[in-house]
């Protein structure tokens, strides 16, 4: 198989697609390399946090209705100390 791109990407998870998305978009073809297979990939859910502007932009380029279904908002961070647990909000 002889296959030309601009771009080759090393991994499907959360930054590997919406780079190739990103590239996509920009008329920038790319082929993303992966060792799981496409359904273990749509599967798994991979990213723990994600950055706002990293959520701000997959909705912006339509990349977000998954985030959107299956995400949740995190509201503050749980921290441990001396056995204790500590909720941290956030404002």
């Amino acid at each position: 198989m002889n296959l030309r791109t601009q771009v080759g990407i090393v991994g499907a998870g959360p930054a590997g697609l919406l780079l190739s998305h990103l590239l996509q978009v920009k008329g920038i073809s790319s082929i993303v390399l992966e060792t799981r297979s496409r359904r273990e990939v749509e599967e798994t859910i991979r990213a723990g946090v994600l950055e706002q502007g990293t959520v701000d932009l997959m909705r912006a380029t339509g990349v977000g209705a998954r985030l959107d279904r299956d995400g949740f908002t995190h509201r503050g961070i749980l921290l441990r100390f001396a056995g204790r647990d500590e909720r941290l909000p956030w404002r």
